[in-house]
């Protein structure tokens, strides 16, 4: 109580004389209220809440006055209040009161038991909907101290969906169907159970399809059955409709109305379950004209009936041409207007009907023929001649064909060759032509072959002749109908030649002009015959060797052959025109190819547009094979390797000094015409390149397989030295010396320190030391001053008060040797007061027993003296 008092007049001191000219023109201002954040408080055994005062001054100012405000608590035992926090201590009711300036505001305190869990008497919940019973759920709270009780009506109940249900003190009422969370809270702690209001198993809609006249209407009940196999037999009214097409039905309730025709799909929502009718609304389950298909002259009409036949009605007819959208893809030929089609001009049009969800179409013809005919349809002509023929027209309605011939337009796409007019075909000279007869938008057509033969041979399909040489090709020609042989047309045939500066054609007569191809072609009464020609033609282009191998410096002629289409060869090398791939390897001249360097090229020959190669190997290697395949050098060391080339043709040779060299390390290994030399330790890879082959050489320098020392342990006295001696075991099983060159390292200078393998004593201790040579190294164990024995010339003293006695001390090294060691040993007592030591000198200082300790090289001595 003291210090709270003593911090409460500090607090406000400060406040008074250093919070700044803002707080003390507070404390001058009158106060009008003070007001705290709650009024009110309900607490749990052992939680706090934290209250904020305000004073609120005659002037308008306010400052937070939480600190400086007295805070008494009517029942401490109950609840505790200090500086605006309140404590709650017991189960019970108590009365805060908060003074400032003379003004006082109280807080009712309520302090229950702790809440440690909340349970509910359901673990979930359905709820029907206005159901005279509505469900009851119990809260039972359990406490700190363990017991329990049921605080129903104490908790504050919510739920997370209040369209659905009310919850008030645990009872549940249904409102609309649908799922929810309540929430019933008491003290610190909440729990929560999930409802369901009529949630449907699923809905079952008394129709799922319905179908309407615009204006009509029909209800529809909705089933809905629960989880529990019950059901409701009608949820129309309480269920959510809707519907994808307004505008065709809509439904309220249940009662589906139709606005107009179409098909719309009305939804009914119940809970989260959902059901769906097809309405057709004026669905037409046929639509009919009385006419398909019409034939009128231009300025006639026709009548025109639409009837369409409901798929809910009774199956009569209704008459809807006044109702129906009529159109005519040709308003200029065919029309409808007021239940008749009106023929406007000659052609053809479709008119269409649509109604509802049909539509149906009628073909009107106006003054236009089904179809036109020639009769006869194929003519073969003289020249000079003249045919009649006759166009007969099928109309619609029509039992037989009606002859037009005087009436059609007439067009010949040749008329050169044959003319039509009125019928009558006319025969100009040898061909084809096309006559094509038009009237009233359809046409017919007629070919016409003036002398044209049914086929045209030549008695050779393939001419091969010298330069200067001739072929006479004979041409023969067959007639259709004729029985009589075929006849000879050489002379009366168009000869051309599609390459005359190679073979020139007159008659039937092929010279070849020049080494060449070409086609003649031979043509006749619109028919034609090709006969490919080969004058003087190479067929082929061949040499006697393919390939070559051979060494520098070295000739060879090839033989170059020429075989043409008749069947002769020709030795050609002299006059074909050689080239060499790379002259650097070798050069060709007239079918003599020469060897000049090292390398693969290709030598070609080409001769009358043909071309043939010859492969050229010069001085090139298959295989490539060394001596030694490994090199184990040590530093400066150096060895040749021997490099043998083998060609394709299997010869053997040496070319160590001829090939190109490289070392992938030049620090490790250098190499020189085969000579590898070790610069450092390490390995490196030599590479050797001839012939267009390479090979490589490992190379080992300096590699150590071993490092061993001739002492594996160190035993040595303080300021004495011992030798190591370091051998290094290369690869190929040579030994070497390495003790001044390898690297020498100690774990603690301080004990033991090393040169050269040299190691020198310190100190007392232990040591290691390694030796690194290469990527080997070796370690070696050092003990320096380590004894055998440590000893004392007694070791039990008896003693007046007062008296010393020298103690000497002997130190027995490993090798056996002793040593006097009193002076710098050390020494120590268990009692001071009894016997003191320095340097082996014990004087005795009381009475009574005590321990000397004598220590060295990591041995220790005890001495027993008893002081009288």
């Amino acid at each position: 109580m003291f210090w709270r008092k003593l911090t409460f007049m500090l607090l406000a001191a400060m406040l008074l004389c250093g919070a700044g000219s803002a707080g003390v023109g507070y404390a001058a201002d009158e106060i009008s209220r003070l007001v705290l954040s709650k009024n009110e408080v309900t607490l749990e055994i052992g939680d706090s809440v934290d209250l904020t005062a305000t004073a609120v001054y005659v002037s308008g100012k306010t400052e937070d006055v939480k600190y400086t405000t007295e805070w008494t608590s009517q029942d401490a035992n109950v609840a505790t209040a200090y500086a605006g926090r309140i404590t709650a201590k017991a189960e019970g009711t108590t009365t805060v009161t908060a003074t400032y300036m003379g003004k006082s505001v109280l807080v009712a305190v309520t302090v229950t038991k702790k809440v440690k869990a909340l349970t509910l008497n359901k673990q979930s919940l359905n709820v029907l909907i206005d159901d005279a019973t509505p469900a009851q759920l119990t809260l039972t709270a359990y406490y700190s101290d363990g017991k329990s009780e049921e605080v129903t009506t104490k908790a504050d109940w919510s739920i997370d969906n209040a369209a659905i249900a009310t919850v008030i003190n645990g009872q549940v009422k249904g409102l609309a169907s649908g799922t929810g969370m309540i929430t019933a809270k008491y003290g610190s702690q909440s729990t929560t159970v999930p409802v369901n209001v009529e949630i449907a198993h699923r809905l079952e809609p008394s129709k799922s399809q319905v179908s309407l006249l615009v204006g009509g209407d029909e209800t529809v009940t909705l089933r809905a059955i629960y989880p529990d196999g019950s059901d409701n037999p009608d949820v129309a009214a309480k269920a959510e409709w809707s519907s994808d097409n307004p505008a065709v039905a809509d439904a309220l309730k249940g009662k589906i109305k139709a606005y107009g025709a179409g098909t719309a799909t009305i939804t009914a929502k119940y809970g989260t379950k959902t059901a769906t009718i097809t309405v057709d609304v004026d669905t037409t389950q046929k639509l009919e004209a009385t006419k398909q298909n019409i034939f009128l002259h231009v300025g006639e009409s026709a009548d025109i009936g639409l009837t369409a036949t409901y798929a809910n009605g009774n199956g009569t007819p209704a008459d809807v041409a006044d109702k129906a959208v009529w159109s005519s893809d040709k308003e200029s030929v065919a029309y409808y207007s007021k239940g008749k089609i009106y023929a406007a001009a000659s052609g053809e049009a479709v008119i269409t009907a649509k109604y509802g969800n049909k539509s149906v179409q009628i073909r009107v013809d106006v003054e236009v023929p089904r179809s036109l005919d020639i009769v006869p349809s194929y003519l073969t002509m003289k020249s000079g001649t003249t045919e009649n023929v006759k166009v007969n027209a099928t109309f619609a309605g029509a039992t037989a064909a009606e002859d037009i011939t005087s009436k059609v337009e007439w067009s010949s796409d040749n008329e050169e060759i044959a003319f039509a007019q009125n019928g009558a075909i006319a025969a100009y000279k040898a061909g084809s032509a096309t006559i094509t007869a038009k009237y009233g938008g359809k046409s017919a057509t007629i070919v016409v072959d003036v002398d044209v033969p049914q086929s045209l041979t030549a008695d050779v399909t393939n001419v091969a002749i010298p330069v200067g040489g001739a072929k006479q090709v004979t041409l023969s020609a067959v007639y259709p109908g004729s029985n009589s042989a075929n006849e000879n047309v050489t002379q009366k045939a168009t000869w051309t030649s599609s390459a005359p500066t190679v073979a020139s054609v007159r008659q039937g007569l092929i010279t070849g002009v020049t080494t060449g191809a070409a086609t003649v072609t031979a043509t006749y009464g619109g028919r034609s015959v090709t006969i490919p020609v080969s004058v003087g033609v190479l067929q082929t282009l061949t040499v006697d060797k393919q390939k070559l191998v051979m060494s520098n410096g070295q000739s060879n002629t090839v033989t170059l052959t020429a075989t043409y289409a008749d069947g002769t060869t020709k030795n050609v090398r002299e006059q074909a025109t050689w080239t060499s791939g790379s002259v650097n390897v070798a050069e060709v001249n007239q079918g003599t190819i020469t060897a000049k360097g090292a390398g693969k090229t290709t030598i070609s020959a080409t001769f009358d547009g043909k071309t043939v190669t010859i492969a050229v190997e010069v001085d090139q290697a298959t295989t490539l094979s060394v001596d030694p395949r490994l090199l184990i050098l040590t530093v400066n060391e150096s060895a040749e390797i021997k490099l043998t080339a083998t060609d394709s043709a299997g010869n053997s040779s040496k070319v160590t000094n001829d090939a190109e060299w490289t070392s992938s390390n030049i620090k490790v290994a250098d190499v020189a015409n085969g000579r590898v030399t070790g610069l450092t330790n390490g390995r490196a890879t030599i590479t050797a390149k001839y012939g267009g082959k390479s090979i490589t050489i490992p190379v080992e320098v300096g590699i150590v397989t071993k490092l061993e020392a001739d002492k594996r342990y160190a035993s040595i006295k303080s300021n004495t030295t011992t030798q190591v001696t370091l051998t290094a075991t290369f690869a190929d099983g040579r030994t070497l010396d390495v003790t001044s060159t390898a690297d020498w390292k100690t774990s603690n200078y301080k004990v033991a320190d090393v040169s050269k393998g040299l190691i020198t004593g310190r100190a007392y201790g232990k040591a290691t030391v390694t030796a690194r040579y290469n990527d080997k190294s070796v370690s070696i164990p050092v003990d320096v001053d380590t004894l055998k024995y440590l000893k004392t010339d007694v070791v039990q003293l008896v003693m007046n008060k007062g008296e010393t006695k020298q103690v000497t001390a002997t130190a027995t090294y490993m090798d056996g040797s002793e040593q006097n060691v009193t002076k710098p040993a050390l020494w120590t007592t268990s009692r001071l007061l009894v016997a003191d030591v320095k340097d082996g000198v014990i004087k005795a200082t009381g009475s009574g027993k005590a321990t000397i300790y004598v220590t060295y090289g990591g041995k220790k001595t005890p001495i027993v003296v008893t002081v009288r």
